[in-house]
């Protein structure tokens, strides 16, 4: 499943409320006729880690105060229905107090030792369904108390002092190194980079800083059949440099390396054949469907289609851990790259919310969608549950409104070509999903902690067979709509 996250705010941590904005799931219109209740809490010392279960759907929400540090959960429109509880643990995480904080919210309140304090932008919320939530909270670290405030950038920039202006590099130039496959970035001196996919500009982005443009800053030589297609320069701020990349069809980025203090590099990989890749699988092996051979797939309807496929989770959030700590995040980035690859092979503009091993709200993957003008919004995860149940495997694929014949496409496609288990297709209000305006579906490839489906995932060859099957059921559908 999912780790949801909350905004990212990183303000002073002194007498201030953190307010983390966990709009994950709407408000029910309409109430229900009957009081939901808190079915059961669990907090996990060792994991740091929160379970609640309603009987109806909730929105949790959540805020951070101090002296002493506690997290605070409110969970509207849920009655705790019994007396107050409040247990004291060991650890960082001296108690956890639940009760009636008004006549339609049941509080949660999980106060730390003395002179500790979380960070406010690590604390996850994760749905595993509207009514069951995990809430995972950072290491708690020793309060600071020598902690300098935030120093809030102005929106003008200003010019450097000449101490700041000698610490700047130029950069020299950017430029293909076809021998390996690289955009290089030189500057003069030592630089710092970040990087991600701009939603408002459907380009990839990558800052240095403290950098500047030099006068005579030299730019890549693209050409037809070149590995990218377009190679922008922007100076941001008096600091920082843009470079924004559109990478030709076919072409996946991979990861942002630095080999030195004064060079960065993207790696650019050419598009694998997707029939070489399904037909390496192992054949003895029983996890794909021997009736079903793979063939090529549908070519996609005319016109230059853009399709989002979001791998969810990355960076700091691993998602669902599994058997033998198998992560979901970097299961569904693979499975990801390999839909978006084949997509493009037929002619389809797919996009990625993320590329490689970033963190990414949200709220961000669903701006992306709807300023690229997508045609579908397919996000792509792997599901989990106790690791003392490893029966249970299998295929989930959710929709919210208009996705429901996406996801019935896609759907049946996974099943018909990799043999996983039907756990069958369902409509849930997942943010992604709720948010975008094309017809959207979250697909749920396996467990991580089922037995079956965690061996299966671990393999690159049913990886590569479960991209395929997304990808075939992305086409008809396509085809469907456009009616040919």
């Amino acid at each position: 499943m999912r780790w949801f996250n909350s905004q990212q705010q990183s303000r002073r941590f002194d007498q201030f409320s953190y307010f983390l904005l966990v709009s994950l799931f709407s408000i029910l219109v309409a109430a229900p006729a009957k009081a939901a209740r808190l079915e059961s809490w669990r907090f996990n010392a060792s994991q740091n880690q929160l379970e609640i279960t309603t009987d109806e759907g909730v929105q949790p929400k959540a805020q951070l105060v101090s002296d002493p540090t506690r997290l605070v959960i409110d969970l509207p429109g849920i009655v705790l229905g019994r007396p107050v509880i409040n247990e004291s643990m060991s650890g960082t995480v001296r108690s956890v107090r639940i009760g009636q904080f008004d006549r339609n919210t049941t509080r949660i309140v999980m106060e730390l030792a003395p002179g500790y304090t979380l960070e406010p932008s690590q604390i996850k919320f994760r749905g595993i369904t509207d009514r069951r939530w995990l809430i995972k909270l950072p290491t708690p670290q020793l309060a600071s108390t020598s902690t300098p405030p935030i120093v809030v950038a102005p929106k003008v920039p200003t010019a450097p002092s000449r101490s700041a202006e000698s610490e700047i590099a130029a950069i020299e130039s950017v430029e293909l190194n076809g021998s390996s496959n690289q955009l290089m970035i030189q500057a003069s001196k030592p630089i710092r980079y970040t990087s991600r996919w701009d939603r408002s500009l459907a380009l990839y982005r990558i800052e240095i800083s403290p950098a500047q443009l030099s006068n005579s800053v030299k730019g890549p030589q693209l050409g037809s059949g070149g590995p990218i297609s377009r190679v922008k320069l922007r100076q941001e701020n008096s600091q920082t440099v843009a470079v924004l990349i559109q990478p030709a069809t076919g072409v996946e980025l991979g990861q942002v390396n630095q080999p030195s203090q004064r060079l960065v590099t993207l790696e650019l990989q050419r598009a694998r054949s997707l029939q070489s890749a399904t037909t390496a699988a192992p054949r003895a092996m029983n996890v794909f469907n021997p009736a079903v051979a793979t063939t090529q797939l549908p070519r996609s309807p005319n016109g230059r289609m853009v399709v989002i496929i979001d791998p969810g989770h990355g960076g700091p959030d691993p998602g669902a851990i599994g058997i033998n700590g198998l992560q979901e995040k970097g299961i569904v980035l693979d499975i990801g790259n390999q839909v978006a690859v084949s997509l493009q092979r037929q002619g389809i503009q797919a996009l990625l919310t993320r590329a490689d091993d970033r963190d990414l709200d949200l709220d961000p993957r669903v701006q992306m969608a709807e300023q690229s003008n997508a045609a579908v919004f397919v996000s792509i995860h792997a599901n989990s549950i106790s690791l003392s149940r490893p029966d249970v495997n299998g295929l989930e694929t959710y929709y919210y409104d208009s996705g429901r014949g996406l996801a019935q496409t896609i759907h049946q496609n996974v099943l018909q070509l990799t043999g996983v288990g039907d756990r069958g297709v369902r409509k849930a209000r997942f943010y992604v999903l709720r948010k975008t305006s094309m017809p959207s579906v979250l697909v749920e490839v396996g467990f991580v902690t089922g037995r079956d489906d965690a061996s299966r995932l671990s393999n690159p060859a049913y990886r590569t067979q479960m991209a395929d099957a997304i990808a075939r059921g992305i086409l008809q559908y396509l085809q469907q709509a456009a009616g040919l």
